[in-house]
């Protein structure tokens, strides 16, 4: 079979298509014939060597997936030909995955498989940010960084369903247009103006209920201040690390040094709330993200939320989609397709 291989620290050409040999059935496993995955930012971290749980060079990405069971157990819930969505901690996007039974979920009649890989990692993480961590409430302030992103498009979606007010900042005037049709209320573009003045004028200073920041360093702070009273900011990346070259390392040591610090007595004092997001490491817990995923599946299948997909490249585009992943300009969602 063939699969995608980050074959080492670098550039999108390091990106690159092997063959190797098909998965044997294993007891206790699924063996998926991959149709589909999702291509997310975390790989373009993993790339350049900043993601610190990433398997050692070479390996497969990918934590989403989506595709047809080919062999698995009597004794499983599943049956050979049901379609499927999975989770994967790296290792998706090859033509066929061992997988664990607990972290596949049926796809609903309605939802093709482009739609389903690109759900897991984007919507996931957005509803563990608004809903577990933040506990939105009805027509909160929210304001989400790289809001044209996969995961900005999704917490778009997941807090109009709570009437949230929603501002966005976004790098470019076509991904303003974009903002302005899924529904968010006040886009930015951070480019031309300062977000914080922006949102300051609209409705006051210290008047976001919640912020997603998926950014850090200088945008972090000035998120920080924006925070109302019992205003929460939830960091689920470090894009603003990870920008740039891995050799750079002026550069790189001047962004650590950077990295903001907050005293508890501040976090006291103001009553704000800053939670730390790494949806790998609640993959673990099987039962709880399989209450959520079941959640999400039927909000795709009533289309109370659907992933924007941009563009869906042959599995053995993946250097270029990588390079276009990390260009800036994209919006929503890309997926990787391994079935013709």
């Amino acid at each position: 079979m063939l699969a995608v291989f980050i074959t080492g620290p670098g550039k999108p050409e390091n990106v690159r298509v092997r063959e190797i040999p098909k998965p044997e059935p294993q007891p206790g496993k699924a063996l998926v014939k991959v149709h589909a995955c999702g291509l997310n930012y975390a790989e373009i971290v993993a790339r350049k060597g900043f993601y610190p749980d990433s398997p050692k060079f070479p390996f497969i990405p990918g934590y989403e997936f989506s595709g047809i069971i080919e062999h698995i157990d009597d004794s499983s819930s599943f049956d050979t030909g049901d379609r499927v969505v999975g989770i994967a901690n790296f290792g998706a996007q090859a033509q066929y995955i061992l997988a664990e039974p607990d972290q596949l979920y049926k796809i609903p009649d309605g939802i093709d498989f482009n739609s389903a890989a690109a759900l897991p990692v984007n919507y996931l993480t957005a509803y563990y940010a608004l809903y577990r961590f933040a506990g939105i409430r009805t027509g909160e302030r929210v304001l989400i960084h790289s809001c044209a992103g996969g995961v900005g498009t999704a917490a778009v979606q997941l807090a109009k369903l709570n009437q949230a007010e929603v501002f966005g900042t976004t790098s470019s005037n076509d991904k303003v247009d974009y903002l302005k049709k899924i529904g968010v209320d006040y886009p930015i573009n951070y480019k031309k103006e300062d977000f914080s003045k922006v949102v300051s004028c609209l409705v006051g200073k210290k008047s976001i209920d919640i912020v997603l920041d998926p950014v850090g360093g200088l945008t972090f702070r000035k998120s920080y201040k924006l925070l109302s009273e019992g205003g929460r900011i939830i960091c689920y990346g470090v894009a603003d690390l990870a920008a740039g070259s891995r050799l750079n390392l002026p550069r790189l040591i001047w962004k650590f040094l950077s990295i903001p610090s907050v005293r508890t007595l501040n976090l006291i004092q103001n009553n704000k709330g800053i939670f730390g997001l790494a949806l790998n490491r609640l993959l673990s817990n099987a039962d709880e993200v399989g209450m959520v995923m079941e959640e999400l599946l039927c909000l795709a299948k009533e289309e109370s939320i659907k992933p924007e997909i941009t563009k869906v490249y042959d599995f053995r585009e993946c250097a270029e989609a990588h390079r276009y992943l990390e260009s800036g300009k994209t919006t929503g969602k890309l997926v990787l397709n391994f079935v013709k």
